[in-house]
């Protein structure tokens, strides 16, 4: 099999690329607009060619599937055009910036016959994995709440275009935010959104004051996207879930974890754990987890994936609720 990336930034340099090496993947070019990072990667992992044209990278490398490592707005065209030309995708997330373009682009999965996976790695941590085994043995009973926590305390991107929303369409919600949205609604198995209310709020980004703290990483009067969002998600079957994600807050230490409450136990994923009753006796059980990289584990399911032993892990069905959730959200804010 033979694999092809697009965009040489963070993603690929430390999510797509390690991976693909842990797992023996043969990947046999990368594209950048600027060459010199993709220059430098392929280097460092032996990748033969590098092209800056995801185009022309596609049409003569034809690689069996394409990473899609590029500020969010930038997904939907390459996805198209790899998908087309007959390469499974693993696009980083969000998706897409819309529910109708997360849409168009599984219509076109489909139509080639080929498999599109949201990147969401943080399925393959340790603890999510060991939280969904206790849900799939069906010992929460009914999930009826959940809370979604990606709040950083002073963790604003000092690189990229994150800041700017003609390239990331959104902050905080879109960047942290997704990953535990993601890993809530896949933990609380999928239920079907029907309302949200939230709130967004640019709190330390636009401050000048901010800006130096991390030397001028990011023009202050540049920074037009959320650094702050709060969300309240009603679901078909009377489920609700919390979603507070964040840049910059004034926390003890960042705190990156899903919880889930049913009638017969609740869970968290950090530290993963079980609470229940032992014969009418409050039982709190820590689960022995080995720590390992989730994201070799990602890039090592998603090469399974491609050579058609194994499922993708996550679905379009539930990207699509998270895309739904996610547009719902900025409209509420948006609307009051």
């Amino acid at each position: 099999m033979r694999f092809a990336v697009i965009g040489a930034g963070w993603a690929a340099r430390n999510v797509h690329l390690p991976g693909f090496k842990a797992a023996g993947a043969d990947v046999v070019a990368i594209c950048d607009v600027n060459e010199a990072p993709a220059n430098t990667l392929a280097a460092k992992y032996g990748i033969s060619k590098v092209y800056t044209d995801w185009r022309e990278m596609i049409e003569r490398e034809k690689p069996d599937a394409v990473s899609v490592c590029l500020p969010n707005v930038l997904h939907r065209e390459p996805t198209l055009f790899a998908l087309a030309s007959g390469a499974h995708v693993l696009c980083e997330k969000p998706l897409a910036t819309s529910v109708a373009e997360a849409r168009e682009m599984f219509d076109a999965a489909s139509k080639a016959g080929r498999t599109l996976m949201a990147g969401q790695s943080w399925r393959f941590e340790a603890g999510s994995r060991a939280i969904r085994r206790v849900v799939d043995a069906g010992e929460l009973g009914e999930i009826y709440y959940g809370e979604a926590t990606a709040l950083r305390r002073m963790g604003i991107p000092t690189w990229g275009l994150f800041h700017q929303k003609q390239y990331s369409h959104g902050g905080a919600l879109l960047d942290v935010g997704v990953h535990m949205l993601d890993l809530a609604v896949w933990l609380m198995n999928n239920p079907d959104p029907v309302r949200v209310s939230a709130q967004t709020a640019a709190k330390f980004g636009q401050r000048p004051e901010i800006a130096r703290m991390f030397r001028g990483a990011w023009d202050p009067q540049k920074f037009d996207v959320e650094d702050f969002a709060v969300a309240l998600v009603h679901f078909a079957n009377g489920a609700t879930l919390l979603l507070r994600t964040s840049w910059a807050t004034h926390i003890e230490a960042e705190r990156f974890t899903v919880r889930v409450l049913g009638t017969d136990a609740g869970v968290t994923t950090a530290p993963p754990a079980v609470y229940r009753n032992r014969e009418g006796i409050p039982a709190d059980e820590q689960l022995r987890v080995v720590p390992s990289s989730h994201y070799e584990r990602e890039m090592a399911h998603w090469v399974r994936v491609v050579a058609g032993e194994q499922k993708p892990i996550v679905t379009p069905e539930e990207t699509m609720n998270v895309q739904r959730i996610i547009e719902a959200a900025y409209r509420s804010a948006a609307e009051g």
